[in-house]
């Protein structure tokens, strides 16, 4: 288990890199704006997560590959983040053979503090949400994702101590 959890979100020329640091150790994952909103889907995830969803797991594509996020309540206070490889990275051209979500080599495996995940998350979400003018996310092409912001900012409100 480790206390120690950030994340920030870089966004150019319709790219995302996502940077975790987890413990001591830090890693950096690319995902396409081409076919789909990956960013978006990772608000919603960690708002599932936040609300009492068991698990939630959002594909960080990359050109080719990329990694799967994996997030899941890890008893009542803690999460657990697991990113995986893409089993079959081809998720681009599914159609033949079909494109199947298989998980391949485990990078990185934690368990946080549920508070120090959604707060460091919270607050990775709202720099980008500060630097969206009129709510579309500059250098990715994509609307902020509001609505899941504010569940899981109602959320964490809910959460902690008065």
């Amino acid at each position: 288990m480790t206390d120690q959890f950030e994340v920030s979100f870089t966004f150019r020329a319709g790219w995302c890199h996502l940077k975790l640091r987890v413990g001591g150790e830090v890693a950096v994952y690319r995902a396409t704006s081409i076919e789909d909103d990956f960013f978006s889907d990772l608000v919603v995830a960690v708002a599932h997560i936040a609300s009492g969803a068991a698990v939630a797991s959002v594909l960080w594509g990359d050109e080719p590959g990329g990694v799967f996020l994996d997030l899941a309540r890890s008893g009542p206070d803690h999460t657990s983040i697991a990113v995986h490889e893409l089993g079959l990275p081809d998720w681009l051209t599914p159609a033949d053979p079909p494109w199947m979500p298989v998980r391949g080599n485990a990078l990185v495996s934690a368990r946080v503090p549920a508070l120090t995940f959604l707060t460091a998350s919270k607050d990775a979400f709202s720099a980008v949400r500060e630097a969206a003018p009129k709510g579309r996310i500059p250098g990715w092409g994509g609307d902020f994702p509001d609505v899941a912001f504010s569940s899981l900012c109602r959320t964490l409100d809910d959460r902690r101590p008065s």
